[in-house]
């Protein structure tokens, strides 16, 4: 049988293409067909020339375009956003947040009665199943993705494997799946999309969730059967369970970014640059904590930037591009106080394993750092993997909006908290004090971590790709099966 796998964006691809749910379901000798940002295709296509797999491309640009076509379908894509399932004891307050965001957006003008008009049908949608079945339709029609109609009729796929529940152009190869009456299987990349990503798109077929909380966030704000959502682990965690990872040699760490041996390591992953401001103040800040310790360590900063770092802006320029100098003054002053850890794309770091030495240097710079710093991120519940001492920085604005503790509001942040895993720290007098608490004592929270590890991550741990690509391939299975029985 046919799979088409859209998994065009870099985290995704990494998810289900760099992962043992890819190898399973190669390994079945199905055919797969796999679809591609434009500029990724040719890369794509080389390291797959020797293979069954076939690389198309997503045409992003035009979809994209597609969504922004006239008022009407952009209103739809903004309702959507701000559109949510609910039960009686679970509510989507992420909506409340994300209207108080565009609020600011539509201040004047014009825009002020567009505002009034999109909380009000966001009010309607989120409280009546009725009108989100009709806001479902009007995606149908709007989006239908005829684009993809060539692929659909030249491969004839059973089954359309996607990275989400249905946001951006995902709409559009959702619509001509269910148009061409192949099946949806949502294989959503992060934990945090079934909440921050807005209402799905078609029904799928076959969902699968990281974790039990996941899997009733999906059931309860995207209106679907709990039958048809399968808890499943994390894949691209696999390896730090199954053996693939091996965390033995700390010098290799230390050599391959530059750290002096001797000093204690303070590990500060950044989230993307679009959500937080003055993060170049918070290194500093760090550093001035590091050059004027007053205690008896001797500590050094290892700075990871987020792989949207070094995307390409409309404008042309990355984020690092555009603060190279403020970078290079920060070098300048601190000296071999601080390490810039400057990342690959995730899904294009290393052909033989199509972006996983990415995760591994993550998991190795939390495994061998003394305290991790992070801002509100999936960091929160890697941690616990590592059982490894952690600081949630909650300063300045989120997105240039408003300050970054209303982060802790969001419904899937709000749950990972309440572990009280990590430290949440607002001033930088909290977050000294709290760094050498840390280094003092690092089995503080230690009971909690363990606590968030076995309630919520110790799920097929090392075998969760394997796990959705078997998943994957039986659900196939019993649709043939199904089909010869019914002639």
């Amino acid at each position: 049988m046919t799979i088409f796998i859209q998994a065009y964006r870099s985290f995704s691809m990494r998810y289900i293409i760099g992962t043992d749910i890819f190898k399973t379901l190669i390994s079945s000798n199905c055919q797969i067909i796999i679809f591609v940002l434009e500029e990724d295709f040719q890369y794509f296509t080389d390291i797959f020339k020797n293979t069954s797999v076939i690389v198309e491309s997503v045409h992003y640009k035009e979809l994209f375009s597609d969504l922004r076509k006239n008022r009407i379908t952009n209103f739809l894509n903004l309702l959507r956003v701000l559109t949510s399932g609910r039960q009686s004891t679970l509510i989507n307050t992420n909506i409340s947040i994300y209207k108080r965001d565009y609020k600011k957006q539509f201040s004047y003008g014009f825009g002020i009665y567009i505002y009034k008009l999109i909380t009000i049908s966001s009010f309607i949608t989120c409280n009546s199943i009725l009108a989100r079945k009709v806001l479902s339709f009007l995606l149908s029609i709007s989006f239908k993705g005829k684009i993809y109609d060539k692929y659909f009729e030249k491969y004839n796929p059973k089954t359309l494997i996607i990275s989400s529940l249905g946001y951006g152009i995902d709409l559009h190869m959702m619509h001509a799946a269910k148009r061409h009456k192949c099946r949806i299987i949502s294989i959503p990349h992060s934990w945090d999309n079934p909440t921050t990503k807005g209402y799905r798109g078609p029904k799928p077929d076959l969902v699968f969730a990281w974790t039990n909380r996941m899997a009733t966030e999906i059931a309860a704000f995207h209106d679907l059967p709990k039958n048809i959502i399968k808890v499943s682990g994390v894949a691209h965690w696999d390896d730090y369970f199954n053996g693939t990872l091996i965390l033995n040699n700390k010098d290799s760490f230390i050599i391959k970014h530059n750290l002096d041996p001797n000093k204690k390591v303070l590990f500060y992953a950044l989230s993307g640059p679009a959500n937080f401001e003055k993060r170049l103040e918070v290194i500093e800040a760090i550093l001035g904590i590091i050059k004027n310790n007053p205690s008896n360590y001797n500590l050094q900063l290892l700075v990871r930037f987020h792989p949207l770092h070094v995307h390409r802006h409309t404008s042309g320029a990355t984020w690092m591009e555009l603060h190279e100098n403020d970078i290079s003054a920060l070098k300048m002053k601190y000296g071999n106080l601080v390490t810039f850890w400057v990342p690959k794309e995730p899904h294009k770091n290393q052909i033989s394993q199509l972006g996983m030495s990415d995760m591994h240097d993550m998991a190795s710079a939390i495994h061998y750092s003394d305290v991790l710093i992070q801002e509100y991120s999936t960091l929160i519940l890697e941690s616990t993997i590592f059982d490894k001492p952690t600081i949630n920085i909650s300063m300045f604005a989120y997105r240039q909006t408003d300050h970054s503790n209303l982060l802790a509001t969001l419904i899937h942040l709000q749950y990972i908290l309440k572990y009280d895993t990590s430290t949440t720290i607002q001033t930088f007098e909290e977050l000294k004090t709290t760094i050498f608490k840390y280094l003092d004592n690092p089995e503080i929270k230690q009971n909690e971590r363990r606590k968030l590890f076995n309630n919520e991550l110790n799920i097929n741990p090392g075998s969760a790709g394997n796990f959705i690509g078997n998943s994957i391939l039986k659900y196939m299975d019993d649709l043939v099966v199904q089909g010869s029985s019914s002639q």
